[in-house]
């Protein structure tokens, strides 16, 4: 166990900030390619615990902040020819919030002497006195609430139809087929800006109902059965959700492997079928392509022996057999048992940096006002389409692609993320062209554009709403980047 300390400005005072590293703070796995190890948290709590009163008992050092890291985590310099942890250089991430912590604890009661005191000496501002006193003043006023949309009617502007009367997306789909059958519903953008063949609402209810009869009678699959969708950014992942809806599937998106990061893709994706029960593989031709190399196959059969699982088949999605009907004219219903609320037809899947899972199921319930909260918030409109470009197994990046489109009744344009990384103009061409209203981006994207020096030429005057997200603080440089692109006329919500 090493460690290192320094003061930093709180309050008013310089107060001491200690780093543990040790190796109680990792989470890798026991055996090769196993699950990764769960922190302990009440000894690591214990342990920051202890490391405040010896510091008190031994040297009358009032710690403020105890932080535990992974081991070698911590900067490093070389001094008198050894690596040492460099106490300055810790500090400086400490202030920007780029220290990878896995366990704080703070001794603010004992560290911190000039707190503010009211005229009550027994507890100052969260006395009882000055609580009642809060209260008295605050009465009748109207409460604050973060987070929460209270609007129970949503409105189709189009026709005027209250959305929320719709339980499920596949029957708002059904409606949107009947009524602009011939409207464009999905088109992917290519390399070069172009158009491919745009899909209409009719189009589009018949490829569901392709990709659905494929699963019943070619999977064989069953209502509640788990299927893992692994998919290029494209129509066909599209069109294999909506599939699994309304067969009553319930579909896990996931990324298609990486065939440089197999040693962490493999594992990751053998879990999940284990955990699961997975029982097939969706794939398009470019996946299908990847998964019958040899060095991919060889490696999945031998992770797979290790961690004793066994690998559903997978299937090939992309050109099923030709179908002239729509979902509703071949039975393929929404049943009333899988809107119920708790039913699970959604797992999003997401792995932490160190490689911990975290998996979240959606109902239809959830799906409908997840969609409902996004176009509130935004103001969306069928009159402006809806952009996917990265992301699309989870959050916002799976809304807009899959869902959004359909919620609106507006076309949705997918730009893939390999050629927004061959070519980050295509993005921002594309925001322009088809005067795109409100996009999803993260930090990454970003930062590439600003490598690439990519936006600037492009007038983004209808871009209202950038949605960028990132893990842990946000970049000032990408937002100071972000501004001047959009002219200074769109609000960025992060």
């Amino acid at each position: 166990m090493t460690s290192s300390a320094f003061d930093s400005h709180v309050n008013g005072e310089y107060l001491p900030i200690i780093l543990i590293e040790t190796q109680a703070a990792s989470t890798a796995p026991t055996n090769p390619g196993g699950p990764p190890r769960q922190l302990d948290i009440p000894f690591l709590d214990s342990l920051a615990e202890r490391v405040m009163d010896v510091l008190y008992a031994e040297h009358s050092l009032r710690v403020y902040c105890v932080m535990i890291t992974l081991p070698n985590a911590l900067p490093r310099i070389v001094k008198n020819g050894r690596r040492e942890i460099g106490n300055m250089l810790c500090r400086k991430e400490f202030d920007a919030g780029s220290l990878a912590c896995v366990h704080v604890k703070f001794g603010v009661d004992r560290a911190v002497q000039n707190l503010p005191f009211g005229d009550d000496p027994q507890g100052g501002v969260w006395s009882a006195l000055a609580s009642e006193r809060r209260q008295a003043i605050l009465y009748a006023q109207e409460k604050q609430y973060s987070g929460v949309d209270y609007r129970e009617v949503v409105m189709d502007e189009r026709t005027s139809t209250p959305l929320n009367q719709f339980s499920n997306i596949q029957d708002l789909m059904q409606w949107r087929v009947a009524r602009q059958t011939d409207e464009l519903a999905i088109c992917s953008i290519d390399g070069r800006g172009r158009e491919g063949k745009g899909v209409n609402w009719k189009k589009f209810d018949q490829k569901v109902a392709s990709v659905a009869q494929y699963l019943k009678h070619k999977v064989k699959v069953q209502p509640g059965d788990h299927l893992v969708l692994m998919y290029t950014h494209s129509e066909e992942f599209v069109f294999a959700v909506h599939a699994c809806f309304v067969v009553g599937c319930v579909a896990i998106p996931m990324a298609p492997l990486d065939q440089n990061r197999l040693n962490e893709d493999a594992p990751a994706l053998l879990h999940v079928i284990a955990d699961f029960r997975v029982k097939a593989i969706l794939v398009n031709n470019d996946v299908d392509t990847v998964l019958k190399q040899k060095p991919v196959t060889q490696h999945l059969k031998q992770s797979a022996v290790v961690l004793k699982v066994n690998v559903p088949s997978h299937y090939n999605t992309s050109k099923p057999p030709k179908q002239s009907s729509g979902c509703r004219d071949l039975g393929l219903t929404i049943r009333p048992q899988w809107v119920a609320k708790g039913h699970p037809v959604l797992v999003w899947v997401f792995w932490t940096p160190d490689q911990r899972r975290i998996a979240v199921q959606l109902g239809h319930d959830t799906i409908m006002a997840l969609c409902k909260v996004q176009k509130e918030t935004c103001q969306m409109t069928s009159s402006r389409p809806v952009l996917g470009c990265v992301r699309s197994t989870m959050g916002l990046g799976f809304i807009h692609t899959v869902l959004m489109g359909i919620y609106l009744a507006a076309p949705t344009y997918l730009v893939s993320p390999v050629d927004f990384a061959q070519n980050p103009a295509i993005l921002f061409q594309t925001l322009a062209r088809y005067k795109i209203k409100d996009n999803y981006a993260t930090t990454q994207m970003m930062d590439h554009a600003m490598t690439m020096a990519a936006g600037k030429a492009a007038g983004l005057h209808e871009l209202k709403n950038l949605m960028i997200v990132g893990e842990g603080r946000a970049k000032v440089d990408v937002c100071e980047f972000s501004f001047p692109i959009i002219d200074y006329s769109s609000r960025m919500d992060d």
